[in-house]
Order: structure tokens, then C-alpha cells, then sequence
């Protein structure tokens, strides 16, 4: 079985680090998009009708707020 290549090693940092470095990447990020960024949610439809319901009317409140 072919074992997959390592280049280098990653150096430990701690969560602080990550943190900043995720910080630094936010902002090299907003200057390049201008809007806003959207937060992420979960929603579960209980069937497909649903779904395409609730997409419907996302699309159409998000279409209304555009003008």
C-alpha cells in the first residue's frame, strides 16, 4: 500500500496563536469582500415540501431587502 508524503512539519502552536492567525485571515478578508459576512445556521426540514417552502421565502425576503 503507497503511505501518503509528508513535506515538512507543522509547528505546535497553542490556541491563542490560532486564534490570532484566524483573526489576521478575517481581516486580509473583509478587505477584499465588501459585504458583510454571513452567519451560518442549521435548519432541518422535516420533508422536501418544506425545504423548497422555506427557500422560497428566504429567497423573496433577501429579493425585498435588495431594493
Amino acid at each position: 500500500m503507497n503511505r501518503s508524503k509528508v513535506v515538512g512539519h507543522r509547528k505546535p502552536r497553542t490556541p491563542a496563536e490560532f486564534h490570532a492567525l484566524g483573526a489576521r485571515l478575517d481581516r486580509e478578508l473583509s478587505v477584499v469582500r465588501p459585504f458583510t459576512r454571513k452567519r451560518g445556521f442549521v435548519f432541518k426540514a422535516r420533508t422536501w415540501d418544506e425545504l423548497v417552502n422555506w427557500e422560497s421565502q428566504r429567497l423573496i425576503s433577501e429579493h425585498r431587502l435588495l431594493r
